[in-house]
């Protein structure tokens, strides 16, 4: 408490003073984080992925939405998706130290995290009007809850609004309010805001009724296992040239193969799906960030003419790359959201470094609901060195070739550790970078985010 004013310090209902659980949540919080000051930076989807177990995915519009080839008419696709998912959405405006929680003219904070609520799309009585993203609002929240709000378009003093009826303006909750909240263009969202960060909710936050309902289709369903890259068995690194000198054995990486099946909901016959890598934290202390290793995940097709239960583990022969999480970064958890035909696909988690330990959890969402799951060797238990090597030799290639097609529905899942047996690898040498990937060595920027 304050005494001098007899309120509670921090997070609180500032109109029910005597809730208490969202201070108690926050002071848990901060003990899992070593204290309350480590909780004024870092990324905002950490955070909402600690408290609700889903899978964090971030958007750098100038970047992130380049490499994932994500136009923007596909984005406001994708955030109407997530909102209807449940998903919990929040964006920000880069800001250097000094221009941190500068107010602009137009209302928005630089350095401060928005979250986004609902999405409204304006009528139109033009035929065949497929323009989705430019007739399309968001609607915003300002956690400071005040009168510091977006004055452009669509925003609350705009008179704009008069061109609604009453009742649409009635059912979107349109109040003049200095509660924080407010609408803008989506067009005038992508121009102003230079990050989105997603948080995909996980089924197990939902109850059991709430499955059962008819909301039950904008579930997600989540498979996950844990796993440990262990040095000498496969801890293969990130290179998978040909005769790779660094000895960088990509394919001894664990495998996790996935079968897909059409989805039931789209017309296209293309299903979600979102495969996510998160690192464990070593020890106890789940606050420290500086051990977090460089990691990446990558998707192949495995082509038709391939057995799947005929392979002990797989290869550049038997796979085409669709896509990756982009370049090998030291963060907590990468992820990708594909839409995809059905077929088989094979996932391969990695980090940059040869035979570096470090346990991981791997967590699938999907539309589908038959999950299934087997473990396998790569090696056979009478297979010597020398056959061990020369398996691990074939493998060091890939197949370079980059099918744009992405993303989901699996009916079962089969994953492929690699032996558990030593195999005498060489440490790859930092001072010597492998051609086939890029590792982006700069440093993870924890932005100060505003309460």
């Amino acid at each position: 408490f304050i005494s001098k004013h007899s309120r509670l310090w921090g997070a609180r209902n500032q109109f029910e003073l005597n809730e208490f659980w969202v201070s108690l949540l926050e002071k848990a919080y901060a003990k899992l984080n070593g204290n309350y000051a480590n909780l004024g930076g870092g990324l905002p989807v950490n955070a909402l992925t600690d408290m609700s177990g889903g899978i964090e995915q971030r958007f750098e519009f100038k970047s992130t939405i380049q490499h994932s080839h994500l136009v923007k008419e596909d984005l406001f696709d994708f955030i109407k998706s997530c909102i209807d998912y449940g998903s919990l959405l929040a964006c920000s405006i880069n800001a250097a130290s000094s221009t941190a929680e500068m107010i602009l003219e137009n209302g928005l904070v630089i350095g401060h995290t928005y979250s986004i609520t609902h999405y409204y799309i304006i009528p139109t009585t033009k035929e065949n009007d497929n323009t989705l993203a430019k007739r399309a609002i968001l609607r915003f929240r300002n956690p400071w809850g005040n009168s510091i709000e977006w004055k452009g378009k669509w925003g609350d003093a705009d008179p704009i609004w008069n061109s609604l009826d009453a009742v649409t303006r009635k059912r979107l909750s349109i109040r003049r309010r200095d509660d924080g909240e407010f609408w803008m263009a989506f067009e005038d969202f992508y121009k102003e805001f230079d990050v989105m960060e997603v948080c995909h909710i996980s089924p197990d936050t939902y109850d059991e009724i709430s499955l059962d309902t008819e909301d039950a289709e904008h579930h997600w369903r989540l498979w996950f296992s844990t796993g440990t890259w262990r040095a000498g068995e496969n801890s293969g690194g990130s290179c998978a040239t040909p005769g790779c000198r660094h000895h960088c054995y990509y394919w001894r990486n664990p495998q996790f193969v996935l079968e897909l099946t059409s989805c039931r909901r789209n017309r296209n016959q293309l299903c979600q799906f979102i495969v996510a890598l998160m690192q464990k934290p070593k020890g106890n202390d789940v606050s420290l960030i500086t051990d977090e290793q460089y990691i990446q995940i990558r998707i192949f097709r495995i082509k038709p003419y391939v057995k799947i239960f005929d392979k002990k583990v797989y290869g550049p022969d038997d796979v085409e790359r669709i896509e990756s999480t982009g370049p090998y970064v030291n963060r907590r958890e990468v992820s990708l959201l594909l839409k995809t035909m059905s077929g088989a696909y094979l996932i391969i988690p990695s980090m940059a470094d040869v035979d570096v330990e470090q346990d991981f959890i791997l967590r699938i969402f999907s539309e589908d609901t038959n999950v299934g799951r087997t473990y396998v060797n790569i090696f056979r238990d009478d297979d010597d060195e020398e056959t061990k090597r020369n398996l691990l030799q074939q493998y060091a290639a890939i197949d370079a070739q980059i099918s744009k097609k992405s993303s989901l529905s699996f009916q079962y899942i089969r994953t492929l550790f690699g032996s558990r047996e030593n195999v005498d690898i060489q440490p790859n040498d930092p001072s010597k970078q492998c051609e086939d990937e890029q590792v982006d060595k700069k440093q993870t920027i924890l932005k100060k985010n505003s309460k």
